[in-house]
């Protein structure tokens, strides 16, 4: 069972493109990088486990939530139980 390899080419060194074909305009490159990235986040009170989703660039107290620690929230109505608030 003997198998034919395909003949090599070579190619040039030389590009045939020039540089102002390979050049990304600047403004497009911009508005792409000032985009922030938006993820959606479930977060819950660590008393009732009330759950709400948010995303990445809101605030926990715009759904009724006070952070209590990185990661920790309590919900509105056990932050005022708890004398958190």
């Amino acid at each position: 069972m003997g198998s034919t390899r395909p003949p090599k080419k070579s190619f040039s060194s030389s590009s045939s493109c020039s540089s102002s074909d390979s050049d990304f305009s600047s403004s497009s490159v911009r508005v792409s990088m000032d985009r922030p990235v938006v993820s959606i986040e479930i977060i819950r009170c660590m008393r009732c486990a009330r759950e709400v989703e948010m995303t990445s660039t809101d605030s926990p107290s715009m759904y009724g939530m006070i952070p209590v620690g990185t990661g920790i929230f309590y919900c509105d109505k056990c932050a005022r139980a708890t004398g958190y608030r």
